[in-house]
């Protein structure tokens, strides 16, 4: 005995989920529609799985050094030192 007639739509669990917005070629640039993945914003095909997308501290964008933090402090000490020894050159002569 069917309880379900064969024309009525089935409901599922992820019908009233969030919904990824990642624009998508395949949309025409729409978004993606697909159920999020629970806590958060994209599914897991656009980022929303575990261990997907960039690493704490985006250390991914590092790709020679020269924009680190240790670099940033060593250069300011570097300026510092040079404006010191102009202000000293200029109080000796």
């Amino acid at each position: 005995m069917k309880t379900t007639s064969c024309n009525e739509r089935k409901h599922y669990a992820f019908d009233n989920a969030p919904r990824c917005g990642a624009k998508t070629k395949r949309n025409n640039g729409a978004a993606c529609l697909s159920p999020a993945v629970r806590g958060k914003k994209r599914c897991r095909i656009h980022g929303g799985s575990k261990g997907s997308g960039a690493q704490r501290g985006n250390k991914n964008a590092v790709t020679n050094g020269c924009t680190t933090a240790e670099v940033k402090s060593f250069r300011k000490a570097v300026k510092l030192v040079i404006k010191e020894s102009h202000e000293l050159v200029a109080q000796l002569g």
